[in-house]
């Protein structure tokens, strides 16, 4: 719900004044997988549209990408037999200079934009994203991402127990393999997510809040 004003009507959404935009994990091989889909590729088509919109602000707010690397094909930031390390494994090698773990080159990043490595689920992980925010005083931020149940949770987990207030964009996360997405969201964005009082969206009121804030 919008919040309410004293007099009874909608105040339009807004993000505040010190927020931040995180796109989780929107790396190429990620996004190829999901376009595979007509679900993923709608999912797709909204990160562009959301992207687009943050560029063409006057004042853009800090808007920060994480991907998954590790700088070297033995993957020396993880330990041998970690159960993330056995998990990675199973799916792909995520080298730094592979252009599987660059943002897609559609989302037209720039030198205003910043891109993280991250090591773990957490968007956080490996990374200065909490210095990042705790420095430009960001007291909100707005979550998109892929994974649903991985990067996306572990990092709305992390940031709730900093204190941050949260936005999660429903029209911005997908749970991977695609096939899964009803069954997840349905528990972790529509049980989940007003359990621990965070406001689910839609791209459109993200839109709309983008004005106003």
């Amino acid at each position: 719900m919008a919040p309410i004003q004293s007099n009874g009507t909608c105040s339009p959404l807004t993000f505040g004044k010190r927020y931040a935009i995180l796109n989780l994990d929107f790396m190429t091989i990620l996004f190829d997988i999901a376009k595979t889909t007509p679900e993923g590729q709608q999912f797709v088509s909204n990160c562009t549209r959301w992207v687009d919109a943050l560029h063409k602000r006057d004042s853009r707010p800090l808007n920060i990408f994480t991907t998954l690397y590790f700088t070297s094909p033995s993957q020396a930031e993880l330990p041998n037999e970690a159960p993330f390390t056995k998990l990675v494994n199973g799916f792909a090698t995520f080298n730094e200079h592979s252009p599987i773990v660059k943002v897609p080159s559609y989302l037209n990043i720039d030198d205003k934009d910043i891109v993280l490595q991250k090591i773990r689920w957490y968007g956080g992980a490996g990374n200065a994203l909490e210095e990042i925010l705790q420095k430009n005083n960001i007291d909100t931020v707005v979550i998109s991402g892929l994974s649903l149940s991985g990067v996306v949770m572990s990092t709305i987990y992390r940031l709730f127990d900093l204190d941050y207030n949260i936005y999660v964009i429903s029209d911005n996360v997908l749970e991977l393999p695609v096939q899964h997405h009803e069954q997840f969201s349905a528990v972790l964005l529509e049980s989940l997510m007003p359990k621990m009082n965070l406001r689910v969206i839609t791209l459109e009121e993200a839109l709309q809040a983008l004005e106003h804030s």
